[in-house]
């Protein structure tokens, strides 16, 4: 389409014309593609088309506003974007008037129904919900506040618009068209049939689908003939107040010693820029404390939303470490929060243990996940029994990361294989990011002539290394946000 920077692939237009017929008919809809298949650019693609209406808002879980932003300026590069998010946020009548200016306002579930008094306020052309299944409890105060948000077309996007039965369906439902599809439990009766549940939830998203629910899985055969044998994802996600004081002392330090010379000197940018890198990861990778991981990464909420989708789905994930200590802890927190056993492939293991596990994780039917580090996973096993590839933290040479990623895309692999790439932006992180993809050496980015990064002084360490607060992703505390 006009204004597109890339193509659509046919559902995907079809999928853009069907939004078209919701908006021409004031009706809301659910856009249920299945993860992978670009429900972000699509809506882009429709949020463009309608530019002129007035502005739209996205509602997303904080460890993806990220991706909405940079998704939306590498698609639609003419949608003037807003996020509103974060503690330095305006509000009042200074909102108002950004929201104005703005073609697409992207925010966090959590913010949306802290500022709902503003945004409730405003006239919206489109309001969409990414990862819906959030308001599956239409008694929760996040699904009451934010049905009072004033649009022509409301939109859930979700892989998994049934995640437990059909109340979850008729919630999402019942948000994009309040009482167009009656009660909750004369809903349920009349799309459920004396069969499994899983037969009933398949029925009910035949029976809607291409009228209130666009619904496409990549196990569609068409589907899957579009599909690349390869999507690779650069998932961009924000830092907690914890890691960004954590950061900052770091390079601090470093800094005070900038003047010291020889090997001592090299050795101490090398240990920092991996403190650097542990604190991206987690602060409790950084400083193997012990203590609890829950809502204190980016990074983490965002693999826990990839991870839920990938259950959902009834899929199988690998998420590859390069600090093997991490992997562990890692894993310890999946399987507690998932209630699934998810193990470690490390070095440390026998070989008989490391077998074993390898032996299990293909032998797995049903939903599973993997934590490897980097070194001990990188090469010479083949694991296709997943179709999804997390890389945590970042390597400084491409080909490991190539040949972590081919443990799953490689000779017997039958489905699309998706792969995501965690980075923080603004950080470290994304200096490795453009090292990985060969665009410059990260002390090119200061100090052309340089040999190595112990060259750099004071000043030129801090602008390789140092927070670029312009591009950095910074989450508030939204831990209680969403009441399930």
């Amino acid at each position: 389409p006009e204004g597109i920077e890339g193509e659509l692939r046919s559902y995907q237009a079809d999928a853009l014309a069907w939004l078209s017929f919701l908006g021409e008919a004031k009706l809301g809809g659910c856009l249920a593609l299945d993860m992978g298949l670009g429900k972000t650019p699509t809506l882009l693609a429709h949020i463009n088309d309608m530019m002129g209406n007035g502005p739209s808002l996205v509602v997303a879980p904080p460890a993806v506003v990220g991706n909405w932003a940079s998704e939306a300026g590498r698609f639609t590069p003419d949608v003037k974007v807003l996020v509103h998010h974060g503690s330095s946020r305006q509000s009042g009548p200074a909102l108002k008037r950004a929201i104005r200016k703005a073609d697409l306002v992207i925010t966090t579930y959590g913010t949306a129904v802290r500022d709902i008094e503003t945004l409730a306020d405003m006239e919206w052309d489109r309001v969409a919900l990414d990862e819906a299944q959030i308001i599956k409890n239409p008694t929760s105060e996040t699904a009451i506040q934010l049905r009072r948000l004033d649009a022509n077309s409301r939109i859930a996007l979700t892989g998994t618009p049934i995640e437990n039965g059909l109340g979850d369906l008729w919630a999402i439902m019942d948000f994009t068209n309040p009482g167009l599809v009656g009660p909750r439990g004369p809903f349920i009766k009349q799309l459920s049939v004396e069969q499994a549940a899983d037969a009933n939830a398949e029925n009910a998203l035949k029976a809607l689908n291409g009228l209130l629910v666009f619904r496409r899985t990549k196990s569609e055969p068409a589907i899957a003939a579009e599909l690349p044998d390869r999507i690779d994802e650069l998932d961009h996600c924000a830092m907690t107040p914890e890691q960004i004081g954590l950061y900052q002392a770091v390079l601090d330090k470093l800094v005070v010693g900038a003047d010291d010379e020889g090997p001592e000197r090299k050795g101490a940018i090398l240990a920092a820029i991996t403190a650097l890198k542990q604190i991206c990861n987690h602060p409790a990778a950084y400083e193997d404390d012990g203590s609890s991981l829950e809502g204190r990464s980016g990074k983490l909420e965002r693999l826990l939303e990839i991870l839920g989708n990938v259950y959902a789905s009834n899929e199988r994930i690998l998420i590859f470490t390069h600090f093997a200590q991490w992997g562990e802890r890692l894993a310890g927190h999946l399987t507690e929060v998932t209630g699934m056993d998810v193990n470690c492939y490390h070095g440390g293991l026998a070989r008989g243990a490391r077998d074993r596990m390898i032996d299990d994780f293909q032998a797995l039917e049903g939903p599973g996940a993997m934590v490897l580090s980097l070194k001990a996973g990188g090469t010479g096993l083949n694991l296709t029994g997943a179709n999804h590839v997390v890389l945590y933290d970042r390597w400084w040479n491409p080909a490991v990361e190539d040949q972590a990623r081919d443990r799953v895309w490689r000779i017997g692999q039958t489905r699309a294989v998706i792969c995501h790439r965690l980075v923080c932006p603004g950080t470290v992180d994304e200096r490795v990011e453009e090292v990985v993809a060969g665009k410059r050496r990260i002390a090119d980015l200061v100090l052309p002539k340089s040999s190595s990064i112990g060259d750099l002084d004071a000043d030129q360490l801090g602008q390789a290394l140092g927070l670029d607060t312009a591009a950095l992703l910074q989450a508030d505390d939204e831990a209680t946000e969403v009441a399930q």
